[in-house]
């Protein structure tokens, strides 16, 4: 072999070695780049969930804090409640409560609400006050039990103690004794009872008396068994009655509770118990 030869041959031996070498370091960067590649997508997903793990642990100053249907009856105001309201009675006010009824094909001469009678009541709300509730001062029907069970659910059970006189005018019962009324017209309310609203949703709408007080009252005089909450009241004849509620003291709190004269859901009449809360 001549020296060209050998000169030749060892070129390009080193020719051979260079672009091995050269090869070599480049795939190596190559993995790297995708080892680095794959390390940052297999940890984006734990940074951009940090963020939302955090939000739902600390909502923030704007996100609501109770829903609309915790708004309370102060919020809103009717322009028919407060109408209705302003024509209520006080306490130690006469008023005058005018019932019509209308039996089957018999001409209306006036639009009046029906209430359980026909004709006029007059009643008077002599004095309303609250008691502290005493498990053992339970006269309801004789069982004590009853509002027991009503007390344990209340936060502050107490007892609304109502006086009040009843004069029949000239009211009358058209579907049974002539004479003969029942004490569950008196209901307790509020104002957010007469907003349209809930008036018009029997089904989706408690009363505030249904809420905060006991459905069983005590009432005296009353009937026998049955007939507890029935009394009878002769044309001219004045009767005093009392009547004791068990209540939540939260409902004193509510904007404008009032005793509601009523045989349904419907409001017409009734008595403000004003500043009762003390």
């Amino acid at each position: 072999m001549n020296k060209k030869a050998i000169i030749f041959t060892v070129a390009i031996l080193i020719l051979l070695v260079g672009a091995s070498v050269i090869y070599f370091t480049m795939d190596r960067s190559s993995e790297a780049e995708t080892e680095n590649s794959s390390s940052m997508s297999a940890a984006e997903p734990e940074s951009s969930n940090s963020p939302l793990e955090t939000s739902s642990e600390a909502p923030t100053e704007s996100e609501p804090k109770e829903s609309a249907s915790e708004t309370t009856s102060s919020e809103v105001n009717s322009p028919e409640a407060d109408a209705l309201i302003r024509t209520f009675a006080e306490i130690g006010e006469p008023y005058t409560l005018h019932s019509r009824y209308y039996n089957q094909g018999e001409a209306k001469t006036e639009d009046a609400p029906w209430l359980g009678w026909d004709g006029d009541l007059e009643l008077c709300i002599t004095d309303a006050i609250v008691k502290e509730y005493e498990e053992s001062d339970i006269k309801y029907n004789s069982d004590s039990s009853i509002w027991a069970r009503y007390a344990s659910d209340f936060e502050d059970p107490c007892i609304l103690h109502v006086e009040l006189s009843l004069k029949n005018v000239d009211a009358e019962n058209k579907n049974g004794v002539k004479y003969k009324f029942n004490a569950n017209m008196f209901v307790l309310s509020a104002y957010e009872d007469l907003l349209p609203e809930n008036q018009n949703n029997p089904e989706g709408y408690t009363t505030v008396g249904n809420y905060y007080s006991a459905y069983e009252t005590y009432f005296d005089p009353h009937g026998p068994g049955d007939d507890y909450w029935s009394f009878e009241l002769q044309p001219g004849e004045t009767q005093n009655f009392t009547i004791e509620f068990l209540i939540d003291r939260v409902y004193l709190s509510q904007k404008d509770p009032f005793l509601a004269i009523t045989p349904g859901r419907e409001i017409f009449y009734g008595v403000m118990l004003r500043d009762l809360a003390k």
